[in-house]
C-alpha cells in the first residue's frame, strides 16, 4: 500500500492610467442580477484563494473566457490565448513568439491559479484581479486605451456583458473602470481553470495504478534521496515560495530573480516554484526555458547545481554537495513518476476552450 503521507507529494505589469471618458450606448440599463458560480474544489486540495471584491459568478467567467481569446484589447493583434496556449497548459515559450527581451523566456502556465498567492516568475503581482492590466501596457498588448475602449463600447455583445457581469457598476466603460473590469473578469475565467485529474490523482482515488517505475520514482520524488517534495509538494507541487536551485551563480539582468521585487540581495537567483503538474505539456522548462527535456532538469539537480551564497539549503545537504548522484535507472524512474502528473483534460476541456 502506498503510504501517502511519508512522500508529503505533498503576470504581468503596472497599472496605466485610461485618460479616455466615452458614455455607454444605452442612457439606461437593465437590472441585472448575477448568478453565483461554486468553484468545485478537487478532493486532496485546500481551500483556494478567492476574493470577496471579486466573486465567482456566471457572467463574469463567461465575460473572461470571451475577453481572454479575444484581441480586441490590444493593437497588435494578440489576445491573453496568444501567450497562454490551452494545449500548452495555458504556458507558452517566449522565443516562439519574440516578447519583449525584458521579459523572461518561459511564459507561466495558468492552471490552479486560484491557489496562488503571488503571480509571476517573481511574485511581482500579488493579486490575481490586477495581474491582467499590466497586459495593456506596450511590451504585451500595446494598446490604444482610446480605441479599445471605442471597439468594446461599439461591440455588439460585449456592452450587456459587462452590464451582466458587474451590475452595480453604473457606467463599466467609464473612466479608467473599464481596465480594472476587464482584468477581474479574466481573472474569475482564470480561477476556474483547474488541473487535477492525472494518473497520479487517480491512484489516489484508488482508479488507477502505478507501474514498478513510477512507484519507484515516486519513492525517490518523496524520500530524502531525491529531495524534491521539499518544494513541490502534492497536491498543486509547488509551495508558493521563491528558491534559488542553482541554475547560475552570477546574477545579472534577469536571473536577479526575486530580488526585483524585495531588493534584498539574500533574494538573488530565487524564483517562484512552479507547479509539476501537465509537464508534458510545458516544455521547455525553467523560467529562461533553457532546459528543453525533462531529462536535462533531472540531470541540472543530479549533477549541475552550481553554488551562490542564496542557493537553497536544500541542495547544500550532507553528501549532496554536488547533486543527487542518482544512477540512470533512478533518473528514468523519477520521470516516469513526473509524467503521472500529466492532466490530458486541461487541453480538451471546452469549458477553457475558445467559444465558437
Amino acid at each position: 500500500m502506498i503510504n501517502w503521507k511519508s512522500i508529503s507529494v505533498p503576470i504581468f505589469g503596472t497599472l496605466i492610467p485610461l485618460m479616455v471618458f466615452v458614455t455607454c450606448k444605452k442612457n439606461t440599463q437593465e437590472n441585472y442580477s448575477t448568478t453565483p458560480y461554486n468553484l468545485e474544489v478537487p478532493t486532496g486540495f485546500p481551500s483556494p484563494y478567492l476574493s470577496s471584491e471579486n466573486p465567482l459568478t456566471v457572467e463574469g467567467i463567461a465575460l473572461g473566457k470571451k475577453l481572454f481569446y479575444d484581441s480586441i484589447l490590444s493593437s497588435n493583434g494578440r489576445s491573453c490565448n496568444t501567450c497562454h496556449l490551452q494545449e500548452k497548459s495555458f504556458m507558452r515559450d517566449n522565443a516562439e513568439l519574440k516578447l519583449d527581451p525584458a521579459f523572461y523566456n518561459n511564459i507561466p502556465a495558468l492552471i490552479n491559479q486560484a491557489w496562488n498567492k503571488e503571480y509571476g516568475w517573481t511574485g511581482v503581482e500579488t493579486n490575481l484581479d490586477h495581474v491582467a492590466i499590466g497586459d495593456f501596457g506596450p511590451m504585451f498588448f500595446n494598446s490604444d486605451m482610446d480605441k479599445v475602449l471605442q471597439r468594446l463600447h461599439d461591440h455588439a455583445q460585449y456592452p450587456d456583458m459587462f452590464h451582466k457581469a458587474f451590475p452595480n457598476v453604473k457606467d463599466p466603460f467609464q473612466n479608467g473602470v473599464l481596465q480594472a473590469r476587464t482584468a477581474m473578469a479574466i481573472a474569475q475565467f482564470l480561477r476556474t481553470i483547474i488541473s487535477s485529474d492525472s494518473k497520479f490523482d487517480r491512484v489516489r482515488k484508488g482508479t488507477a495504478s502505478f507501474t514498478a517505475e513510477e512507484t519507484y520514482g515516486m519513492e525517490i520524488f518523496g524520500s530524502e534521496k531525491g529531495d524534491c517534495f521539499h518544494c513541490h509538494s502534492y497536491p498543486l507541487f509547488q509551495d508558493n515560495s521563491y528558491h534559488n536551485i542553482g541554475l547560475d551563480n552570477t546574477f545579472n539582468g534577469l536571473n536577479k530573480g526575486r530580488y526585483f521585487v524585495t531588493q534584498k540581495s539574500s533574494d538573488l537567483g530565487k524564483f517562484s516554484t512552479p507547479g509539476l503538474r501537465n509537464l508534458s505539456y510545458t516544455a521547455p522548462y525553467m523560467h529562461d526555458g533553457r532546459f528543453n527535456t525533462l531529462d536535462e532538469v533531472i540531470e541540472h539537480y543530479n549533477s549541475g547545481v552550481k553554488y551562490s551564497s542564496t542557493l537553497d539549503p536544500i541542495m547544500t545537504k550532507p553528501g549532496k554537495e554536488t547533486g543527487l548522484n542518482l544512477s540512470s535507472f533512478d533518473k528514468y524512474c523519477l520521470k516516469q513518476f513526473l509524467l503521472t502528473l500529466t492532466d490530458s483534460s486541461i487541453i480538451t476541456n471546452i469549458n477553457y476552450s475558445k467559444s465558437p
